[in-house]
């Protein structure tokens, strides 16, 4: 390791650099080699990137809607069933309702509404941040390039401290441009892996769910009048096909509350997170440290 060490350090001191004055020489390895990554991250990954996770994020915008649409149709079906549901009073001490059947799951669509709200509002901040990013581009290495420029001029141990400023501004500068497209690509490819098979299952039983709903609807509202004579039947006879509508649709809205949890907040953050841990391995000590 010794002879990599010394190779590292004499590319990044510019000792390479023979033509040009030695007090120009660490300053001009530094920028041309900072270019050169600039180069490789800015102009060969970013575009990949932001076509991948622009393509991500509208899609994930998009189911977020979706599903929001879904349950808003499902809290409707459920609602238009207990605004029309039927009672009866067996004297001062008893009654017949089927309203209590469905309350449980109006009270977990309405918490899971207000969940894909929030997934709503996380994926929009991300479509944001990706554009933000994507038109400062280039001019996020500004403030490297300055504080490098004065490291060029400077000596001793303010050009030591300047060129550390260089390196430091240079990881912002590179996670600021990268960090959320290809976070994005990286939660589409995780998502894909492991998460979209039970999204799928899920989202086709809350679909399925307020289709049943609504035919429940419909069928007593086409029954005669007489075969509601007997309210222990009638109501019998309803709430059995309301238990068979919503059959498990709880646990799917659990599994469907997971997945927007786990793929519009918890894994974009994760990502960031590594992401800027990554930055700070790459970035974090000076050539001469390594």
């Amino acid at each position: 390791m010794p002879h990599d060490d010394d190779t590292w350090t004499r590319l990044w001191s510019g000792r390479w650099l023979t033509p040009l004055p030695e007090r120009f020489r660490e300053p001009a390895a530094w920028a041309i080699l900072l270019a050169l990554a600039a180069a490789a991250a800015l102009a060969g990954w970013a575009p990949v990137a932001d076509r991948r996770g622009e393509a991500y994020l509208q899609a994930s915008f998009a189911r977020t809607l979706a599903a929001l649409a879904a349950t808003r149709g499902l809290d409707g079906a459920i609602s238009l069933l207990q605004s029309s549901e039927v009672s009866f009073s067996f004297g001062p001490g008893g009654s017949v309702g089927i309203g209590q059947v469905l309350d449980p799951i109006n009270d977990l669509v309405e918490q899971y509404a207000s969940l894909l709200l929030t997934s709503t509002t996380a994926v929009g901040v991300q479509r944001l941040g990706l554009e933000i990013s994507r038109a400062l581009g280039w001019w996020l290495l500004l403030p490297a390039a300055v504080v490098l420029g004065l490291a060029a001029v400077a000596g001793g141990n303010r050009r030591r401290s300047l060129l550390g400023w260089t390196r430091r501004l240079f990881c912002i500068a590179v996670f600021a441009r990268l960090a959320i497209p290809t976070a994005a690509c990286v939660d589409e490819l995780v998502s894909a892996r492991f998460l979209e098979s039970g999204y799928q299952q899920a989202a086709a039983a809350v679909a399925t769910t307020t289709e049943k709903l609504e035919a429940v609807e419909t069928a007593e509202a086409q029954k005669p009048w007489y075969e509601r004579l007997n309210p222990v039947d009638y109501v019998g006879e309803r709430a059995q096909k309301l238990y068979e509508a919503v059959g498990s649709v709880g646990e799917s809205i659990v599994n469907l509350a997971v997945y927007f949890t786990i793929s519009t907040i918890v894994l974009p953050l994760g990502t960031l997170w590594l992401l800027a841990r990554l930055s700070t391995f790459v970035f974090g000590a000076g050539p001469r440290e390594r």
